[in-house]
């Protein structure tokens, strides 16, 4: 498979100084336990459908020492989601500040964590970012479509690094919403159509594209104001407020109340 070579990848990492190269970012590329969190991110796209694609690069420059810089998962999902804000340019100059800052002489431990960082990239990819999805083992699947047979009713798919579902709190609170507005709003005797609980989700995701929990968490504070203006159109909620009481907990207060 086709991809930056360990070399290239050891002197980044060494260059890198094991930190996400995002300015005010400390996320370690590699934790001491050993856990993965950052990502090799291409300035310009690998794929011509990717962000910041260069028609005009080889194959060699698109995995070459100056088209790569280390990120956190977040933030990697952060600039390659506005191209626009996070131009060739932008990303050229964040690696060199961080080079210059923390950069040092490659050691005999680099070669290690370049052969799991590229082994972390090579685990799943999404080519030309149009659905397909290649798993970089024996056996590998590509499908535009693939469908899953199991016993289960359904399948459960983990929120990412950098959304809302992977923030424990953010989750747990937009969750408390969304059960609050469900009370408040199925408790309606005046409605003429049966309730469904299970709208509220599904305005979500057709209003944002996504489901809540897959949604980035930038995206936490307006989802929040959302499910709180729901909640305070609700016949219950205007009851409450006409009598000075509060119908949900903000965000700080539930959080202080189920600290975990």
């Amino acid at each position: 498979m086709a991809g930056p070579s360990e070399k290239t990848i050891k002197r980044l990492f060494a260059m890198s100084g094991n930190t996400c190269a995002f300015p005010g970012c400390q996320l370690p590329i590699v934790e001491s336990a050993g856990v993965i969190t950052g990502e090799i991110c291409h300035i310009r796209a690998q794929s011509e459908r990717g962000p910041r694609f260069d028609k005009n690069q080889t194959e060699d420059e698109r995995h070459s020492f100056e088209n790569l810089v280390l990120l956190c998962r977040h933030h990697h999902k952060i600039v390659d989601s506005q191209p626009d804000v996070y131009s060739v340019e932008a990303l050229q100059e964040i690696k060199v500040i961080r080079e210059r800052m923390v950069g040092r002489p490659e050691q005999a431990t680099d070669g290690f964590y370049a052969k799991i960082l590229i082994n972390d990239l090579r685990r799943i990819e999404i080519s030309n970012n149009s659905g397909n999805i290649v798993i970089d083992s024996p056996g590998a699947v590509v499908a535009q479509t693939v469908t899953v047979k199991t016993t289960k009713k359904t399948v459960k798919v983990n929120a990412p690094p950098g959304t809302i579902g992977a923030e424990q709190e953010a989750s747990r609170y937009i969750q408390y919403l969304i059960a609050r507005y469900n009370e408040f709003a199925g408790a309606d005797k005046t409605r003429k159509t049966k309730f469904s609980y299970g709208a509220i989700s599904r305005t979500i995701t057709t209003n944002y594209g996504a489901q809540w929990s897959l949604l980035s968490i930038d995206k936490f504070n307006e989802v929040s104001s959302y499910l709180q203006q729901r909640i305070s159109q609700t016949r219950i909620a205007k009851f409450n407020a006409s009598k000075g009481h509060r119908s949900f907990s903000s965000y700080t207060e539930f959080t202080a109340k189920h600290k975990i």
